[in-house]
């Protein structure tokens, strides 16, 4: 009974680590300055000419809403896999990396000196609403 009763506090505790792990890895938002300046002015020069036409900003704005407290890798993989809508993933990733940053500035989110980069972090930031 006793060996049992330590596995399931070993467990509990093990559990509880890992929690705090997740926690901690997601403490980063899409306040926190998490693209660059020279993303955006990238980003928009791709928006122009892939997306404005058929989404404006007010498209994305309730698309962030929607994605409130998810991985902001999880919005990239989505646009990857979906946009542009003719010819879905023919944007190289950087080019999706800076649109996402683009997207961020426009609506309301601070620029900072760290790179986006969904290899690196990305997953580790989350959306949250404007």
């Amino acid at each position: 009974m006793r060996i049992a009763v330590r596995i399931a506090n070993g467990i509990i505790l093990l559990a509880g680590i890992a929690l705090s792990a997740t926690v901690a890895a997601q403490d980063k938002t899409v306040n926190d300055g998490v693209f660059t300046a020279a993303q955006v002015t990238s980003g928009q020069v791709v928006y122009d000419s892939q997306c404005k036409t058929c989404h404006n900003m007010r498209f994305y704005r309730d698309t962030l809403k929607s994605w409130n407290n998810q991985p902001l890798l999880y919005l990239w993989e989505s646009i990857m896999g979906t946009m542009p809508a003719d010819n879905p993933g023919s944007l190289m990733f950087e080019e999706y990396t800076d649109v996402i940053a683009y997207i961020l500035s426009e609506n309301g989110f601070p620029v900072g000196e760290s790179k986006l980069d969904p290899d690196n972090g990305m997953d580790a930031i989350s959306i949250i609403a404007p």
